[in-house]
């Protein structure tokens, strides 16, 4: 398997055959940018203290993809966590989450996982078409981590954990499986070595219920 990231796994799995998902699917655009700030809290490149995020260290040059996320910490730190999910999803245009997501796709154009193709309603969007054969790679780890005992990486936790916020997760499992992956899950959740996991999702039901409580 190419040597991809959360964020750009986790946007391979939920592209779709189309390259693209719509801005009114509110739980994958949030789970995008919440995946783009775990691997920065992950890699140790912003910290997270009391619900505040702050910045750590320099942005590598492999991760520019995520220089949205990172430029908007810099500029507002120490900056709530909410506020960070809130800038690409809670707002009047697509613009910040269509930022975010072009540059994590382009990046998987640059490692061949993805080919860059006009769309949408007028055909002026770039869409991002995943290679097959590289995400059934990314989905086979996913696979082998969750159904096989063992001790999970952290990126597969994370990645785990964005894919079930988003809906993603269970069609890439036949029913056979779903009932061993669910267990797991529970494993994942309850797991004090997780804790970081578990706080970020925390925040992200938040987020859901707040934006659900908005929209009625």
């Amino acid at each position: 398997m190419k040597d991809l990231s959360v964020t750009q796994q986790y946007l391979l799995c939920v592209l779709g055959k189309r390259g693209k998902f719509a801005t009114f699917e509110i739980e994958k655009v949030m789970c995008l940018s919440t995946a783009g700030l775990l691997e920065l809290l992950l890699d140790g490149i912003v910290e997270l203290d009391d619900k505040k995020l702050s910045v750590k260290s320099a942005l590598p040059n492999e991760k520019s993809y995520l220089s949205s996320i990172y430029n908007f910490i810099v500029q507002k730190q120490p900056v709530k966590f909410q506020k960070v999910i809130e800038y690409y999803s809670v707002t009047f245009t697509d613009r910040n989450i269509n930022e975010l997501l072009n540059a994590v796709g382009e990046s998987l154009v640059q490692k061949g996982c993805a080919v860059r193709e006009k769309g949408g309603i007028l055909g002026g969007k770039n869409v991002y078409i995943p290679d097959e054969k590289e995400l059934d790679t990314v989905v086979q780890n996913i696979r082998a981590e969750l159904l096989e005992e063992g001790e999970l990486s952290e990126d597969i936790v994370a990645l785990t954990a964005l894919l079930e916020k988003s809906g993603d997760l269970m069609r890439y499992f036949s029913a056979y499986e779903k009932k061993s992956i669910r267990s797991r899950l529970k494993e994942i959740k309850e797991s004090p070595q997780n804790e970081m996991i578990q706080k970020v999702s925390e925040y992200i039901d938040t987020l859901f219920m707040m934006f659900i409580v908005a929209a009625t």
